[in-house]
């Protein structure tokens, strides 16, 4: 049944990316999409390193010809007193990226438009579109059962790519989702109009506010000149005590802090509130014989530093490598992909530990950014540059230093401790 042809299960970045690389290659690829696009979807602010990534695909046009929103820079406001510390990209320039700035996406639009990319290199997309299954031979992937146009029809494959955001469909079949034991978090977004971005030099950055409650904090990202996305994170147990109540939450959150305090003063906003939760988890594999898992469908870290974007791309420009060999050497069992397998997991996992620090003591954030030794390894950080790499040095000095805050019961961060994060 085997055949010629990748099998793309999902039109996100993720699995559009993987269309865009293949066809590039001269790789026959199948898109499967369940939505028709446009349609609504979260996580509208990217970082820098995923320029490179459409610099590859040849998007960076598209990107600039639409319009979007550029992302200078981004600023941390405290949960208490007024104020942010700020970076700008261009302090640290990328090697191989030829712009200063990233951007701030609607992400209906840009997922459409990613979409649109990979069908106008050669990916065969069908939308509206649900897979059934993957259809295995023993061990090895085979294809899908797919329903296109109200007919159910097996589509065989040389490799099928599972790119299927969270409902994770070969995750799922083979019980590899793995829910994260540390991270519950819960948030409530919308899109506001009248909202205060703060002054000209910092509009147009990400706007992070820190919040008292645990592990709580607010993204203000601006989608176009009148329009700013706000969200509400913390931990889905802060919502299950309180009234229930999706408003209510949000602007209880919203009110605990000065600075969001002071942006949403005059915010109108103009769709109905979305939720997501229980949204961090990882797998305990990402490929095997004829098959590779990608973007959402592989991993899902906590969005506090914009990866969700940068993970789906970068796991779908890894993967998409290790199927180009793979045809390359007629070669399609899980040996062949496991390079990629081992690089997605480090670089995911430096991402995830820079995030458990940061919430163990949120101001060695601050300090770190702010610190002349460790700004540029921050700085890479915040790139999403962590796929090339084997470890972030800078991570082990944050750990001695919440050491040190765990030590001394006098440490001026001391009360800022989430004893509930362990740091080994």
């Amino acid at each position: 049944m085997i055949a010629e042809t990748v099998v793309i299960i999902g039109g996100g970045p993720a699995g559009s990316c993987m269309g865009c690389y293949l066809s590039k290659a001269g790789i026959p690829n199948i898109l499967i999409e369940k939505a028709v696009h446009p349609r609504p979807h979260v996580g509208e602010s990217l970082v820098t390193s995923t320029t490179r990534v459409f610099q590859e695909i040849d998007f960076v046009e598209t990107m600039e010809r639409e319009g979007f929103v550029r992302k200078y820079g981004a600023s941390w406001h405290p949960p208490m007193g007024t104020g942010a510390v700020s970076i700008e990209f261009r302090e640290f320039p990328q090697e191989g990226i030829h712009q200063d700035y990233t951007y701030h996406v609607d992400r209906s639009k840009f997922d459409l438009l990613l979409l649109q990319h990979a069908e106008q290199l050669g990916t065969k997309v069908h939308q509206n579109a649900a897979v059934k299954d993957v259809l295995f031979e023993g061990d090895r992937a085979v294809g899908v059962r797919a329903e296109i146009d109200g007919k159910v029809t097996d589509i065989a494959a040389s490799v099928v790519v599972d790119a299927s955001w969270r409902n994770t469909i070969i995750g799922k079949k083979f019980g590899w989702k793995i829910t994260d034991p540390l991270f519950n978090q819960y948030a409530v977004h919308a899109w506001f109009k009248n909202v205060d971005r703060g002054g000209d030099d910092t509009k147009e950055n990400i706007h992070i506010y820190f919040l008292g409650t645990k592990r709580g904090w607010v993204w203000q990202i601006p989608i176009s000149d009148e329009v700013t996305s706000v969200g509400v994170v913390a931990e889905k147990s802060s919502f299950q005590s309180g009234s229930g109540d999706h408003e209510a939450w949000f602007a209880e959150l919203i009110e605990s802090a000065p600075d969001p305090t002071a942006a949403m003063a005059n915010a109108v906003r103009i769709n109905d509130f979305k939720v997501e939760a229980d949204y961090s988890y990882s797998m305990k594999q990402l490929c095997g014989d004829g098959f590779v898992l990608i973007g959402d469908a592989a991993r899902f870290v906590d969005p506090i530093f914009s990866s969700g974007v940068s993970v789906a791309l970068y796991s779908a420009r890894m993967a998409a490598d290790a199927i180009r060999k793979a045809y390359d050497t007629n070669d399609f069992t899980a040996k062949v992909f496991q390079p990629y397998d081992d690089q997605i997991h480090k670089g995911t996992k430096i991402w995830y530990e820079f995030i458990r620090l940061y919430y163990k003591v949120l101001p060695v954030f601050t300090y770190f950014i702010e610190h002349k030794d460790y700004r540029q390894d921050i700085f890479r950080l915040l790139q999403g540059e962590v796929y090339d790499r084997d470890d972030a040095p800078v991570l082990e000095e944050m750990r001695k230093f919440v050491r040190s805050v765990e030590q001394s019961k006098t440490h001026v961060f001391r009360s800022q401790l989430d004893e509930t994060i362990s740091i080994g």
